[in-house]
Formats: C-alpha cells, sequence, structure tokens
C-alpha cells in the first residue's frame, strides 16, 4: 500500500480532470485551488499512459479504472467520480494501493437536488408507449400519416419499481401522478406513502411497466434474466436507466424476440465501458435498428446542464475536503 502522504503545499498537486473543459466553471475553481489541472478526454489506452503522473484524477464515465491502471498510478492519491456508480473502478485495487475513491453513492442529502435520471426514465416510457422517435422521424422524412403510430395510455396500468430508493421513490410519484397504481420492492421497507411494497415476484406478474432502479453490485449483477423476464406480462414493458449488467441482455434479447415482453427502454448497456462510443456491434443495439420496439440512449441520464453543474461542484469540494482532513 502506498503512503498517503499530501504536499504541505497543495498546490504542487497534478490534477486530471478526464470530464475536460466542459466541467463546472465553479469546479473549475475550487479544482485549480488545488493544483495544477489538465483538462482532457482521454480514452481508455490513452488513460494507461498518462496516469501515473498524476496525484488526482476526476474520473468521467467512459473510462474503466482497473487495477493494471491504478498499478501505473504511482502517485494517485484521489480518484473521485461525479456519479453514484462505481463499477467503472476497481475498488478492491484502489483500497490495496491505498487510493482514496470519492462518488456521490452515498451523498443522499444531495442527491435529492438531482431528479434527472428520473426524469429521462419517464421520457423514456413515454417515447417508448407512444411511438414518438419514430413518428418524428417520418415527419422529418416528409410523412404527414399517424395512423402507424397508436401508442399506449399510461392511466389506470400498473407500475413496478424495483429499488425504490431515491430515484426509484421519484419514478413512483410520476407514475401517482399519471395515474398509475405503483407497487415496489426493495430490500429496505418503503414507505406507505411512496407505494405499496410487495414481493419482486408479484411485481413482475402483474405490473405492465417495470422500471429498474438498483445499484450494480454482486448481488445484483444479472438480477433480471430468462426466468424473471418470463414471469412478466406479455404485454409489458421494461425500463433500464441504471447499469446494463444488472440485466441479462442476452435474455432480453429472446424475451423480445419471442413476444415474452412487449418492449424496452433503456439508458445503458451491458459492456459499456469497453466499446467506447462504438455501439454498433452490440446485440441490442443491431436488434434495435430493425425492431421498433426496444428504444436506447447512450447513458444520458444525468446528463442535464443543472445535473453537471451541481456534481462537478459537489465532487470537488468533496476532493477538498478530503486533502484538508488528511494534512
Amino acid at each position: 500500500m502506498r503512503q498517503q502522504c499530501y504536499p504541505a503545499d497543495v498546490i504542487r498537486l497534478k490534477i486530471l480532470c478526464t470530464i475536460g473543459k466542459g466541467f463546472a466553471p465553479e469546479g473549475k475553481r475550487i479544482l485549480e485551488s488545488l493544483g495544477s489541472v489538465a483538462y482532457a478526454t482521454p480514452n481508455q489506452k490513452q488513460i494507461t499512459g498518462m496516469i501515473g503522473k498524476y496525484d488526482i484524477v476526476v474520473a468521467q464515465l467512459g473510462i474503466t479504472f482497473t487495477a493494471d491502471i491504478l498499478k501505473r498510478a504511482k502517485n494517485l492519491k484521489i480518484l473521485a467520480t461525479p456519479a453514484t456508480g462505481t463499477d467503472h473502478i476497481d475498488l478492491v485495487a484502489a483500497k490495496a494501493l491505498g487510493i482514496t475513491v470519492l462518488s456521490l453513492k452515498h451523498e443522499i442529502p444531495f442527491l435529492r437536488t438531482i431528479p434527472s435520471t428520473a426524469e429521462h426514465t419517464w421520457g423514456l416510457l413515454l417515447a417508448l408507449l407512444r411511438h414518438i422517435v419514430p413518428a418524428a422521424n417520418d415527419v422529418i422524412g416528409g410523412m404527414w400519416n399517424g395512423k402507424p403510430f397508436a401508442g399506449t395510455e399510461l392511466k389506470g396500468k400498473t407500475l413496478g419499481v424495483i429499488g425504490v430508493g431515491r430515484l426509484g421513490t421519484i419514478v413512483a410519484g410520476y407514475g401517482k401522478a399519471f395515474g398509475l397504481d405503483v407497487i415496489g420492492c426493495d430490500i429496505k421497507k418503503i414507505p406507505k406513502s411512496v407505494c405499496r411494497q410487495v414481493s419482486m415476484d408479484i411485481l413482475l406478474r402483474t405490473s405492465d411497466i417495470v422500471s429498474l432502479h438498483v445499484h450494480l453490485t454482486e448481488k445484483t449483477k444479472n438480477l433480471i434474466g430468462g426466468a424473471e423476464l418470463k414471469k412478466m406480462k406479455p404485454s409489458a414493458v421494461l425500463l433500464n436507466t441504471s447499469r446494463g449488467g444488472i440485466l441479462d441482455q442476452d435474455a432480453l434479447l429472446r424475451a423480445l424476440k419471442s413476444k415474452t415482453i412487449t418492449g424496452y427502454a433503456g439508458d445503458v448497456l451491458a459492456g459499456e465501458m469497453q466499446f467506447g462510443t462504438d455501439c454498433s456491434k452490440h446485440p441490442l443495439v443491431r436488434y434495435a435498428k430493425t425492431h421498433g420496439n426496444v428504444l436506447l440512449t447512450p447513458h444520458i441520464g444525468g446528463r442535464t446542464y443543472e445535473a453537471r453543474m451541481k456534481t462537478d461542484v459537489f465532487i470537488a469540494a468533496r476532493m477538498k475536503e478530503a486533502l484538508s482532513s488528511k494534512k
């Protein structure tokens, strides 16, 4: 384990912000008060060769900080990511190497101020059920014919929320506002004011819409697989704005092809950290190219201007606090 020591004069710290120059202005001010900052957007290969000279790295999603990369980071003291998920960081290796990892995962009071992923979840649901994307594309192509795009109403349907934490609670609230019967399942007790708590089995069998809002861990990997999908109604749709690994995507493809479920909308893909910006060969993307019952977006749930500003400033402030506590 490397020795955890920080220079008395923090201005000597070398900081790499992989979010690039788009980092929030106030966040930049905080970073630049801590040391010399390089703003860049390296890819997986590039980060391997450059990480060794930095004391602090602000880690954007899209780069996987493997054990091998972390071992090359001889000077790294803090690895900070302005995200709730940390599956792009080898936490075991970081701990063994004495690297402090900062994220938003347990910052509940702060996270309650950011509804962006929940809002995106609801946008995906409406777009999927009302065929908004293909209808808009038809208009752009010069067609003014609504007959092929008859959709499905939400009112009176049942929404099942798996993982009724911060985001799940917000989504449950949207469901109630749209007139849905909302049920949920969670390892913790769900407040009655949020929704009625049921077992996973009941939720899958009775919901018209199932929305996933759980963190990706070893326990939740492939939480929804073939057996779970077979329990769902043939008319049901599935939403995932959490992490791709929560869902067995081979099983999902089989369920879509066999009409075990009606549709899927997702903001995440299994293995998205590995393929960079070219997702064309991903099986689910290839399926979506020729099937209108799948809607995919490139992990933009948290990408709003407001969320970016808040999370950048918050994580920069947490880094400053961490440095101060080590003095």
